[in-house]
C-alpha cells in the first residue's frame, strides 16, 4: 500500500527523524534510484515548491510530467478524486499537488493506490515547508527543545504555520504568533500556541527563532489591513529591527519586500532563507523515497 503525506499530523515522531536522515544522506550526496512517473499537479503558482520536487523526482530516476493551471480538466469540473483516478489509470506511482481549496477530511484518499504528497493546499497544510523549516531549525540550533518559535503576519491564512507550529511543539519548541488581531484566528489551541503578542517590537525579543509570513491577499475575503506600508512599518522585519534579533529568521517565500521584509536584509548573516531553499531538494527527495520505495 503506497504511503501519502497530505498532513504533518499523519507523521509519527519515528517517521519524522527517519526523513530527516534520509535528508541528511542525500545532502551529503548519496543516491538511491526509484523507477516510475510522478505527475506534478500544480493549480497555484509555485517557485520554489514545485521546481524542488521535479529536481528531487529526477535526482531518484523518476519521470515528471507537469500540469498547470489550465491545464487539467478540473478547469471543466472534474473532480479531483476523478483526477486521481485517471493519474492511476495511466499507471503514475505518485501526485505531487498543490491547490488552492483544502483536502479535508482527506481520509477518503488514502485508499488510493497512487502515493499522494501535498505539496500545499487552501489554508490546510504544507507538510513539506514544515519539515524543511523544522530540519533547518535542528541544523542550525541543535535540540529545540523550549527553542522559543515565532510566526509573524498572515497566521490566518497561512499553511506553513498550521504545519510548523505542530512540527516545533512535537520536538518542545515554544510556539508565539504576532500579527494584526484580523489575522490571527480566534482558536489558536489546536495549534499549541503559548503566546500571542501585539506588538512585534515587544515579540522579536521573546523569540529566539522568527518566522515571517507572506501576506495572502489572494486569499483575503475582506480588507484585513489598512495598507501595505502601515502593515510592513507595524509588522514587517525593518533593517532596525533586523539588528535587534536575539536569534535568526525565515520566510517560505516567496519574500513580498517592503511587505514582509525589508529588501536588504533578507540574505545577511541572521536570515535562513537560503538554507531553507538548499533543505527544500533534499527534504523532498527524503518524502519521494520514503512514499515511494516500498511502493
Amino acid at each position: 500500500m503506497p504511503k501519502h503525506l497530505i498532513s504533518v499530523r499523519d507523521l509519527s515522531k519515528e517517521d519524522i527523524d527517519l526523513l530527516r536522515h534520509l535528508s541528511k544522506r542525500f545532502r551529503g550526496g548519496e543516491r538511491e534510484t526509484l523507477e516510475g512517473d510522478v505527475a506534478l499537479f500544480f493549480l497555484e503558482s509555485s517557485t520554489r515548491t514545485r521546481l524542488s520536487f521535479e529536481k528531487a523526482c529526477r535526482l531518484l530516476g523518476l519521470r515528471t510530467y507537469y500540469a498547470g493551471r489550465g491545464e487539467s480538466s478540473i478547469e471543466k469540473g472534474e473532480s479531483l478524486r476523478d483526477t486521481i483516478k485517471t493519474l492511476q489509470a495511466l499507471g503514475f506511482r505518485a501526485l505531487v499537488l498543490r491547490v488552492p481549496f483544502v483536502l479535508f477530511p482527506y481520509e477518503g484518499y488514502k485508499g488510493e493506490e497512487i502515493s499522494l504528497i501535498n505539496a500545499g493546499d487552501g489554508t490546510h497544510q504544507h507538510p513539506t515547508q514544515g519539515l524543511i523549516d523544522l530540519f533547518t531549525a535542528i541544523e542550525v540550533f541543535g535540540s529545540l527543545e523550549n527553542l522559543k518559535v515565532l510566526y509573524i503576519g498572515d497566521i490566518l491564512h497561512s499553511r506553513v504555520f498550521r504545519s510548523g507550529a505542530y512540527l516545533f511543539g512535537l520536538y518542545g519548541a515554544k510556539v508565539g504568533v504576532c500579527g494584526p488581531k484580523t489575522l490571527i484566528p480566534s482558536d489558536l489551541s489546536p495549534f499549541g500556541v503559548e503566546q500571542v503578542f501585539d506588538s512585534v517590537d515587544e515579540a522579536i525579543e521573546w523569540a529566539d527563532l522568527c518566522i515571517w509570513l507572506r501576506l495572502q491577499e489572494e486569499r483575503f475575503t475582506e480588507s484585513y489591513i489598512p495598507s501595505k506600508e502601515s502593515y510592513f512599518l507595524q509588522f514587517g522585519l525593518t533593517k532596525e529591527r533586523y539588528k535587534r534579533l536575539k536569534g535568526y529568521f525565515m520566510h517560505p517565500g516567496p519574500v513580498n519586500l517592503y511587505v514582509d521584509v525589508d529588501a536588504e536584509v533578507v540574505y545577511l548573516d541572521k536570515s535562513l532563507v537560503l538554507k531553507q531553499v538548499e533543505m527544500g531538494l533534499y527534504v523532498r527527495m527524503a518524502v519521494l523515497y520514503w512514499a515511494l520505495k516500498d511502493g
